[in-house]
């Protein structure tokens, strides 16, 4: 007779000391039983529409940048800030690195020993020295780079690795700067003022709402969704119960406890059929206040982007305040000291070359050749140490031409970028979806860096 059970906490039904039971075939239960079967009818006259479907259905039509997981995009790229140089070529293909390092100690060494048997004594004597000035500057650096990370043990004659030696130390300097300089309260609201995170966030919100109240099938499920539990509510006896039983405690509220108890004990169990009967009344026109209502919901519906705009400001002071609570209520000193302190000898070696083995690499060449023009100077002193003087002031000259063009090309290329990407991205997933791809794409294409151990 009841209709399915709503989530949350029933009691059983209340009986008075003189009267019937209330939901049972009482004053009024056969009136009740046949308004039921009208609210069945009515409930009938509807596709049903359950909640969690309904919210699943649109969340997932959300519209969210795959890079933030959010409705919000980013402010920025990744890549906006990165300086074009021969260096980070180099870096980007990472070829030349992993060529250098694996070809110049064997061309060295080959080098070396071809000037045994070259007959003319000034080249002889030219391959020889650049052969092992170049072997000593690429070596000397080689050994400096790995003395970072090895011995990981403590040795009798060699000692420890700089990094597993002052293991204790990193840790406990990297979670002070971590704590005063990179994650603090003041910081943190600094850069939500600066980004307008929580502004931008609210803004992108009311336009994907916007965009889904005027979506016709969205609108559609609303009403069914609304219409499908107030139905649920009309039809269930439960429910009529647990209302009754409310207004009996707001009526003992408002009236005062002892004014309650002397109305009750005079009055015995009377009060309790009229009260009764004009509730189920009120719950079995719901169906018809609906129908009457239903046409004002594409009314209500359009205004709540409207409402939303017009408490931008409370919403967001709100969500701010959402967001630094959160944060103090983290320890943020315990999470990184917790952290880190896990963190092996092994797995400090191997964050440090994940951000650094390109630059310890580029060193590591950069030994090598600096040696094999050593051996130059060590020939021809003077001319030698004027040629490279020259060919460094030429450097020089190049690198502040390449710098100014490079200043005035790049921002400019940025520009034309976010402009074709801003014409492609409202209101499409499509452009979204592109950027997701193309995103992947460049991922999959990356060469991974050269190692120094190499």
């Amino acid at each position: 007779m009841g209709g399915p059970k709503l989530p949350f906490c029933y009691h059983a039904p209340m009986q008075d000391a003189t009267g019937p039971e209330l939901g049972g075939k009482g004053a009024g239960g056969g009136d009740r039983h046949d308004l039921s079967q009208a609210a069945a009818a009515w409930i009938g006259r509807f596709r049903q529409q359950n909640l969690m479907p309904y919210l699943d259905k649109w969340r997932a039509r959300l519209r969210t940048d795959p890079r933030t997981g959010l409705i919000l995009k980013p402010l920025r790229d990744e890549d906006e800030d990165d300086p074009l140089s021969i260096e980070r070529l180099a870096f980007h293909t990472g070829t030349g690195l992993r060529i250098a390092l694996r070809v110049f100690m064997p061309a060295a060494v080959c080098l070396f020993m071809a000037s045994f048997i070259v007959p003319h004594p000034i080249l002889e004597q030219v391959m020889r020295s650049c052969s092992i000035a170049g072997i000593i500057g690429f070596g000397t650096n080689w050994i400096a780079v790995q003395m970072l990370f090895r011995p990981r043990e403590v040795r009798p004659v060699f000692g420890q690795g700089l990094i597993p030696s002052q293991r204790d130390e990193i840790i406990r300097k990297v979670a002070d700067e971590v704590i005063e300089k990179l994650i603090n309260e003041e910081i943190i609201r600094q850069e939500l003022d600066e980004s307008r995170l929580i502004s931008r966030l609210t803004e992108e919100t009311v336009q994907e709402v916007r965009r889904l109240v005027r979506d016709p099938e969205f609108v559609r499920d609303t009403k069914q969704v609304i219409l499908t539990y107030a139905g649920r509510f009309a039809q269930s006896e439960t429910f009529r119960e647990e209302l009754t039983r409310e207004v009996e405690q707001r009526v003992e509220r408002v009236a005062g406890r002892s004014f309650a108890s002397w109305f009750i004990g005079r009055m015995g169990g009377m009060w309790r059929e009229p009260l009764t009967r004009i509730v189920h009344n009120e719950i079995d026109q719901l169906p018809e206040t609906l129908d009457r209502l239903v046409g004002e919901i594409d009314d209500a519906l359009d205004h709540i982007p409207s409402f939303l705009e017009e408490r931008q400001a409370p919403i967001d002071v709100f969500l701010t305040r959402i967001v630094m609570g959160l944060i103090r209520e983290i320890d943020v000193r315990r999470v990184v000291l917790k952290q880190l302190a896990t963190v092996t000898s092994e797995q400090l070696e191997v964050g440090f070359r994940e951000f650094a083995d390109d630059k310890l690499s580029y060193i590591t060449i950069l030994g090598g050749i600096l040696g094999t023009f050593g051996g130059f100077i060590i020939i021809w002193p003077l001319y030698s140490v004027l040629a490279i003087a020259a060919l460094l002031a030429i450097l020089a000259v190049i690198d502040v031409i390449l710098y100014g063009v490079l200043r005035r090309w790049l921002p400019a290329r940025r520009r034309a970028a976010n402009g074709e990407a801003t014409d492609a991205a409202p209101g499409s997933n499509d452009a979204i979806d592109h950027s997701a791809t193309h995103g992947a794409d460049t991922a999959a294409a990356e060469v991974p860096k050269p190692s120094v151990s190499e």
